[in-house]
């Protein structure tokens, strides 16, 4: 996914706060990290991305992709505590490993 920028604002900003993230947090792990993306499990227009941000936290962002401008628009982030989410990661990058 190539991406030009973030949509930032008050409401966006403050939910990851609320979460102990910041902006650049989350724009690092799109731009220089290696995020796993798939379908939001409840919202089609949605997405989320799972990987490491630069302190090495494991997060879970909810973002918008709008695939004219490739701009991101933040709806929330976190560090989540269901293993859920580890595991669908895990299956990812290992499977990922193992491409020939």
């Amino acid at each position: 996914m190539h991406v030009l920028g973030f949509d930032w604002d008050k409401s966006n900003l403050s939910k990851l706060e609320m979460h102990g993230l910041i902006a650049d947090d989350v724009e690092e792990l799109f731009v220089d990290g290696d995020p796993y993306v798939i379908r939001h499990p409840t919202n089609p227009d949605r997405k989320v991305a799972l990987g490491h941000i630069p302190d090495g936290r494991f997060v879970l962002v909810v973002f918008e992709y709008n695939v004219d401008i490739k701009w991101i628009r933040v709806i929330t982030a976190y560090e989540p505590t269901s293993e859920h989410w580890w595991k669908i990661y895990d299956k990812a990058k290992n499977k990922q490993k193992h491409k020939y």
